[in-house]
């Protein structure tokens, strides 16, 4: 003889996994400026600041003058979050070439940010949102009890330029360099050539004429030799070296001097 499941039982069964599901789910978020969903193209973006991977704080407003890509992420450490974050470090010269500030955000914690960027040599700020003011104004929704993943460019004049919904981590950074490079009017930079490759051949070839195979005395492989690179020159495509990637926000202006 077959069991049977009393209908009702089943309708509560179902009820309950579908009630569960509908919060874990994405829905419209309801922003602070009383909109819904994703911060619109060409609203102003929020005057939001939170703390960094360093504890420095980092004031969306300061940014003014340059683009800036706010990118929310999930969590740190998994694959796709790993993945976007390294991409955006690998393409971090050619942001700042273009003069783009990076900000990551999500709702981990300093401590966890920190041990993510150590780990991975993240030299831009990911910024600390455990209290979820920045993905609430920027109306970005939680998926499964964490943050979407959704990119925001910012123009110069602060306002949303362009958004980017379910990103590809892998091509990401490209793709929005790409974008902030035209609002900032820079040439696209070049990325630099694959450690190993074209500059140490080069560097190794002989001149022609020389015997033996020799590079030519004052050639590029020559000690003091006018082809010889300058000591301390960066690497190509290897911008100004920033230390921590802090970006602090302006200094105040100084005081007129004193009338005698």
């Amino acid at each position: 003889m077959k069991r049977r499941f009393p209908t009702a039982l089943v309708f509560v069964v179902v009820a309950v996994v579908f009630a569960f599901v509908s919060l874990l789910a994405c829905g419209a978020a309801e922003r602070p400026d009383g909109g819904q969903g994703l911060l619109p193209v060409g609203a102003p973006a929020p005057d939001v600041f939170a703390a960094d991977q360093h504890g420095a704080i980092q004031r969306l407003s300061d940014q003014r003058g340059r683009a800036v890509v706010v990118y929310f992420y999930p969590k740190d450490g998994t694959p796709g979050c790993t993945e976007e974050a390294c991409a955006f470090r690998d393409a971090w010269d050619r942001f700042k070439q273009a003069n783009v500030q990076v900000f990551g955000v999500s709702a981990d914690t300093r401590e966890s940010h920190e041990a993510f960027a150590t780990e991975h040599r993240l030299p831009f700020p990911i910024l600390v949102d455990t209290d979820h003011t920045w993905s609430n104004a920027f109306g970005v929704p939680m998926r499964l009890g964490t943050v979407a993943r959704v990119t925001f460019l910012i123009d110069p004049d602060g306002k949303v330029a362009k958004v980017y919904p379910d990103v590809d981590p892998g091509v990401h950074a490209d793709e929005v360099l790409k974008d902030a490079a035209q609002l900032t009017g820079a040439a696209l930079p070049v990325a630099p050539a694959a450690p190993g490759s074209a500059a140490p051949a080069g560097a190794d070839t002989a001149s022609p004429g020389a015997p033996g195979g020799a590079a030519a005395p004052g050639g590029a492989g020559a000690p003091g030799g006018a082809g010889a690179a300058p000591a301390g020159a960066a690497a190509p495509g290897a911008a100004v070296p920033v230390a921590t990637g802090t970006v602090l926000p302006p200094a105040a202006p100084a005081a007129p001097p004193a009338r005698r």
